[in-house]
């Protein structure tokens, strides 16, 4: 069966799931912003959907075939699709409440409204009663049924997590919109059956307190990274002990500059707040988001005492902008922060990242003491150390003589503890790990 589906926001998880969506046959009209693909390059004007792997073929092969239109029509996108989904990131609820209004207004049949995105608590009922107070108005008797589908798709492999979930739930009390999103996701959910069914709250409640979990474990190696240090102790050796118990397992135990990212860092703000609002004391994760933000600072920290809390004058290169890997993001990335420490210090900072280069100088704009560097080896050229901040698989293998011999001082400052300190030792260079490596005194 072929499926009409509206997807609303401008952002890779928006153009994944209407390209994923039309690729198995589906009519699918991604509603961002004023653009019209009929009127225009695509990728002039959303240059970020090449950095995300597949992404850019997939969504130039279905525009080509007609199953997707990207308009920023919002009407005619309440008008068409049966499935309404709601892609849009945590700020844009008033956008959201908009579409609600538009939806209510002009729709004429049933529709299901999906909301994939991270709003607060029961944001998604009162989007559902919006539009049903708009059909009460009318004094019409169409449906919206609601499903609140939480999205634990990651940067860098999201048309992978799309097509191949390790879990499909969906929060709705409608048996008609749940066997009809099966059908439309059937392609996805062949292998075994990865649909989990449950109330929209316990959705909402799900997404943040996965988000969460999460944060904890990472704010948790962080402190033992810490302990590390003090005693002498290797916290890579301390991750592979304590992830081959069984019941922790390895996955997001690894220690580093904190973490970062257009949503986590604010989505576990958000669900501590919720906890509090909720009459509880929400001490966890409260702790949580202080032990990042001071982890934010590790690397400054280390690079200060080094050089004896003098770093007026001093170059630093630095590797890696974005918040993670296979990403160009750099909201809340970890290394933005540390760039502007230095900055601050009157440091002379000379950077490169495969992906976040455009969005870094739009953020610093014209700096003279910010160097945009071509390639990795062009930051080195007198620097005084190097600092590694995105675990990009291009920095993982570097030309170590190489960093030697054009840095001023063989130093680097690793906070993703992308390398051996024993290999760093024998080859001569003073290096600073996250729980491993040198000791700042």
């Amino acid at each position: 069966m072929v499926f009409k589906c509206t997807v609303y926001g401008q952002s890779l998880a928006a153009f994944v799931t209407a390209a994923c969506i039309a690729d198995n046959g589906n009519q699918v009209l991604l509603i961002g912003d004023d653009f019209d693909h009929s009127q225009g390059d695509l990728l002039s004007h959303y240059p970020w959907i090449a950095a995300e792997p597949g992404l850019l073929a997939l969504v130039h092969l279905n525009i080509k075939a007609g199953r997707l239109v990207v308009s920023g029509d919002i009407e005619k996108g309440a008008s068409q699709g049966y499935f309404q989904y709601l892609q849009l990131s945590a700020d844009e609820r008033p956008l959201a409440e908009k579409i609600a209004g538009v939806l209510g207004r002009v729709m004429t049949g049933d529709k299901v409204l999906v909301n994939r995105s991270l709003f607060p608590i029961r944001c998604s009922e009162q989007l559902q009663a919006q539009v049903l107070n708009q059909l009460t108005k009318r004094k019409t008797a169409y449906q919206c049924a609601l499903v609140v589908e939480p999205d634990f798709r990651v940067e860098g492999r999201l048309v992978a997590d799309f097509t191949r979930p390790d879990r499909i739930i969906l929060g709705s009390t409608d048996q008609q919109a749940i066997s009809q999103l099966r059908d439309l996701y059937s392609p996805f959910n062949r292998q075994r059956d990865v649909v989990m069914v449950m109330s929209p709250r316990s959705a909402e409640l799900t997404k943040y307190s996965v988000n969460a979990m999460l944060a904890t474990r990472i704010s948790f190696m962080n402190e033992v990274a810490e302990v590390a240090e003090y005693f002498g102790a290797d916290v890579e050796e301390v991750r592979l002990g304590l992830g081959s118990d069984s019941r922790i397992g390895y996955e997001y135990l690894y220690p580093g500059a904190g973490f970062g990212g257009p949503n986590f860092a604010d989505d576990v703000a958000t669900f501590s707040r919720t906890i509090q609002e909720a009459g509880c004391e929400g001490r966890l994760l409260e702790a949580v988001l202080d032990i990042n933000s001071s982890q934010r600072e590790v690397v400054f920290r280390k690079a200060w005492r080094h050089f004896n809390m003098n770093l007026k004058g001093r170059t630093f290169a630095v590797w890696g902008l974005s918040y993670k890997p296979n990403s160009e993001g750099i909201k809340n990335s970890p290394a933005i922060f540390l760039v502007s420490l230095l900055l601050d210090q009157g440091c002379t900072v000379r950077v490169y990242d495969p992906a976040a280069m455009a969005k870094a100088k739009a953020y610093f704009g014209e700096r003279t003491n910010l160097v945009f560097c071509e390639n990795p080896e062009g930051c080195l050229k007198e620097a005084d150390a190097l600092a590694v901040m995105t675990e990009w698989k291009t920095f993982w293998t570097p030309d170590f003589e190489v960093i030697k011999a054009k840095l001023k001082q063989p130093v680097i400052f690793d906070g993703r503890n992308l390398y051996d300190p024993v290999l760093m030792e024998r080859l001569g260079i003073t290096y600073y790990g996250i729980g491993r490596g040198a000791k700042v005194l």
